[in-house]
């Protein structure tokens, strides 16, 4: 008992990242609506109201109508969410984190921020934090389509995920309940080491042009890591990329860095330049 019990306790190796080819994007929103089914966030008939939307992946529409005319410009899709910074090397702790009174938030050792919505007193001290913006603040009682006849959204909720309450805030999670239900399956098969488990979040799995890929940053051969080493690759507002390794190593010791774990693709340049606000 005690030789499976330490073998099931294997140090977790895996690192989860995310890379969204933004030249394949084409704006569906299927990502978002999928994220918001997963995670039992209500859709609205009304998206316009912004205090009442709850939404952890945002599609937003960027055109390049300030520096050309007709008929050279171009429309593009962003995907944002929660960033899953993994602060910096000596101290991976994320600006979030960092400011979360009662610990409703914290960063496991496969680098997932993660979010308690029954602990979170909103105090919205994370969403200052985070430097993306990437934390919603639930104003509103969630409120569910609720038919009398026929299917209602209410009734596929996922068991797996607990309904956030007013007055909390909720984020992206990278679907990790996917990734513990999986390695429950493993353990009640007989594979106690948890890096043999893989999973997809809902939005990877949902994308219909295969945008979006998701995997293991710590593998060399995975199909994420690749493309984070990929010249078109680069992060949200993250020009430290583009400096030199004395620059970067000097930037890395600011407490509480950033250093996210999702990659943009383009080889646009003007999204580039929008990427880094030049």
């Amino acid at each position: 008992m005690n030789e499976i019990k330490k073998e099931y306790k294997s140090k977790m190796k895996r690192k989860w990242g995310m890379a969204i080819d933004l030249d394949k994007c084409t704006g569906c929103g299927q990502c978002s609506l999928a994220c918001s089914q997963e995670n039992n966030m209500p859709v609205l008939k009304d998206d316009s109201y912004n205090p009442q939307r709850v939404s952890f992946m945002e599609v937003m529409k960027v055109i390049n109508d300030r520096d050309v005319k007709y008929p050279d410009v171009n429309v593009a899709y962003i995907l944002k969410m929660c960033q899953q910074c993994a602060g910096d090397g000596l101290k991976p702790i994320p600006p979030c984190v960092s400011v979360c009174l009662v610990v409703a938030t914290d960063v496991g050792d496969d680098g997932v921020v993660s979010q308690i919505w029954s602990r979170c007193i909103g105090c919205r001290y994370c969403m200052s934090a985070c430097p993306y913006e990437a934390r919603v603040f639930n104003w509103w009682k969630p409120e569910y389509d609720k038919r009398k006849n026929g299917p209602s959204f209410i009734d596929s909720l996922n068991p797996d995920v607990s309904v956030a309450s007013r007055g909390t805030v909720v984020k992206c999670t990278f679907c990790s309940h996917i990734w513990k239900k999986e390695r429950d399956k493993a353990v009640a098969a007989g594979k106690l080491d948890i890096n043999d488990v893989l999973y997809k979040p809902a939005c990877a799995a949902s994308c219909p042009t295969g945008a979006i890929v998701f995997g293991d940053l710590n593998d060399p051969t995975s199909e994420v890591a690749k493309l984070s080493k990929d010249k078109r690759a680069m992060r949200l507002v993250h020009t430290i990329d583009e400096k030199s390794a004395e620059e970067q190593a000097k930037w890395r010791k600011i407490k509480n860095y950033a250093n996210p774990k999702v990659y943009y693709l383009s080889s646009k340049q003007w999204i580039r330049d929008m990427m880094r606000f030049k």
